[in-house]
Formats: C-alpha cells, sequence, structure tokens
C-alpha cells in the first residue's frame, strides 16, 4: 500500500516537497508492524463453533472497525512523515522502534475497551440489562473502569507524544533539509497537532484518577472533543498559513 501510494499524488501536499520517495527498510519494518498489529486483532476474537456463535460474532464488527480506523489513522501520518523528510538515521529508528513497540502493546487495550463501550451502547438503546450485567460482571467490574481509561489514556497519548517528538527532529533539523519556510510551518502544525492529540487523553486520564461515580463516562466523553479541537486547530493555522505567506 505504501509503495502504490507513493506513485500517486493522494493525500499529498502540493506546498511541500517529498525527499522520502524511495522506500526504505525503517518502512518496510514499520509496514509488516502495522500488519502484525491487524492480525493480533483478528486473532483476539475466538473462532465461532455455531451458527449462534457466529452470528454473535458479528457484534465484534464495529469494535474491530473502529480499531483498524485508528490504526490506520496512525499508519498514514507514520507515512506521510517518511515520505515528506525520508531519514534513515539511527535516531529516528530508535523512536520510530519506541512508536511500533506503542502500537503493538496498545492493540489489545484499544479494542477491549471499544468492545466494552459498543456494548454499553447496543443495551442502552436496546435496554437490555443482560448485557449490561454481562459487561460490568465478567468483563470488567464497575471498580475497575477508571483503570481502564487510564491504560487506555496513557497508551494512546504516547503514541501521539512519539508522532510529535518526530516532527520535532524533523523542525529542529530544517536547515539540513533546506526546507522552505512553508514546509517549515507545516511542519510545526504537524508537530502541534500530534501533541494536541496526545493532551486530550491525557485530559481524559486526568478525569479517570480523579475518580468519581461518573469519571468513566466523563472521560469517556472527552474523547469527542477531538470534533471540535482539531477542526478549530487546522482552521486556525489555516488562516494563520494564509496571512503570511498568499498575503
Amino acid at each position: 500500500m505504501r509503495q502504490s501510494l507513493k506513485g500517486t499524488d493522494f493525500g499529498m501536499n502540493p506546498e511541500f516537497k517529498n525527499r522520502g520517495e524511495e522506500q526504505t527498510r525503517i518502512e518496510t519494518f514499520s509496514d509488516a508492524v502495522f500488519a502484525l498489529a491487524v492480525t493480533l486483532l483478528i486473532l483476539s476474537s475466538s473462532v465461532p463453533e455455531s451458527f449462534k456463535e457466529l452470528t454473535e460474532s458479528f457484534h465484534n464488527i464495529v469494535p474491530f472497525g473502529i480499531c483498524i480506523t485508528l490504526l490506520m489513522i496512525i499508519w498514514y501520518q507514520h507515512y506521510i512523515f517518511f515520505i515528506r523528510y525520508g531519514f534513515k538515521d539511527v535516531k529516528i529508528v530508535a523512536i520510530n522502534a519506541l512508536l511500533l513497540f506503542l502500537i503493538l502493546i496498545y492493540v489489545y487495550p484499544l479494542k477491549f475497551l471499544f468492545t466494552i463501550l459498543y456494548n454499553v451502547l447496543v443495551a442502552v438503546i436496546n435496554r437490555d440489562q443482560k448485557l449490561i450485567d454481562y459487561t460490568f460482571t465478567y468483563m470488567i467490574a464497575p471498580n475497575e473502569t477508571g483503570s481502564l481509561m487510564i491504560i487506555y489514556g496513557f497508551g494512546a497519548a504516547a503514541v501521539f507524544i512519539v508522532l510529535g517528538l518526530m516532527y520535532l527532529i524533523a523542525y529542529n533539523r530544517r536547515n539540513a533539509l533546506e526546507l522552505s519556510p512553508i514546509e517549515v510551518y507545516h511542519t510545526k502544525t504537524s508537530m502541534y497537532d500530534n501533541f494536541i492529540m496526545a493532551g486530550i487523553p491525557l485530559l481524559s486520564v486526568f478525569i479517570a484518577m480523579i475518580g468519581g461515580k461518573y469519571s468513566f463516562m466523563i472521560s469517556g466523553f472527552v474523547y469527542w472533543s477531538y470534533s471540535i479541537v482539531m477542526p478549530l486547530f487546522n482552521y486556525l493555522r489555516e488562516r494563520r498559513k494564509k496571512r503570511l505567506f498568499y498575503k
């Protein structure tokens, strides 16, 4: 997929000169790890042994779809970074290895959390008390929900912090890379974008650590702020870019 995309202009920023169109071993290895993460998601579901279990397994489609979508978002960020800057040095290899490590340990908490959230949503819509009892008895106890949000929040924040640090390295090497002023601006935007993406899970962790009767729900609803914060941030950065470069 990465090699196919590199032969097109799909998702490319015309204001940015791509310096990494040649496929590197770092990218090849990273793609294998992302594929392994998807495989782990698949293997975490048991194989149905009856038609009833088969129909019940369809409940996993939505959580699985959400997990795949989130992994693809991270993969696409990874793809954009390497095609923009083409790094191959030891420092980037080390921080990229940390990112891949986080993705692999992030997979199971990711699916577990979204399975619980989906069960709760279906149970509320269908007024299914049995599903509620099953979720908060067999899958997780009510007093463990805060710990789950903390585990997930730290994992999500760590992934985006590492991505932000990768862009910080690119920004610090702007002279060596001969980045134009507008390319520097886009690099800083991507760096800020990832640090903001990390800030929201950390806010969720803070709420979960405070505790309280509704901390699980509130710390979960915090993630909906992405739909407001990120479009607003990108809108403001776009306006600033037009003032600076397109007067």
